[in-house]
């Protein structure tokens, strides 16, 4: 016989564990788990981040959005400090405000300055 807390957890869990579960998270950038994530072939998409830059905000807004359909729950997401890690950034040879996409080791696609669902959704897309 199932006690009180026991029957709240797991009705708990049903209701509300499908949808807390699903969301993605988008991790800030260390080269060696973004490499063997990429190296790994999996869907992987860097965002090239700004604090100050208003169109890394759109993007960042759109990914919030976006960690709430599930759709995309397979990438694994990092986030690259434009201002910290300019070595990164250099190596990517790109501005803020980017999106990135690698599938099966290989960068299969980019944006730089969309700031529309579906101008992020298109990498995202591309990396699936």
């Amino acid at each position: 016989m199932l006690n009180r807390r026991t029957l709240l957890t797991a009705l708990g869990a049903a209701v509300f564990g499908p949808s807390l579960g699903l969301a993605f998270e988008v991790r800030p950038y260390d080269p060696a788990g973004a490499q063997a994530a990429i190296a790994s072939g999996k869907p992987v998409v860097l965002h090239v981040y700004a604090d100050w830059c208003l169109q890394c905000h759109a993007q960042k807004s759109i990914l919030e959005t976006l960690k709430t359909t599930g759709t995309y729950d397979d990438i694994a997401f990092f986030r690259v400090n434009y201002d910290d890690q300019k070595d990164v950034v250099a190596k990517l040879d790109c501005p803020r405000s980017t999106v990135i996409a690698y599938k099966g080791g290989k960068e299969v696609k980019r944006m730089s300055w969309g700031m529309t669902t579906a101008s992020v959704e298109e990498v995202l897309k591309a990396a699936q």
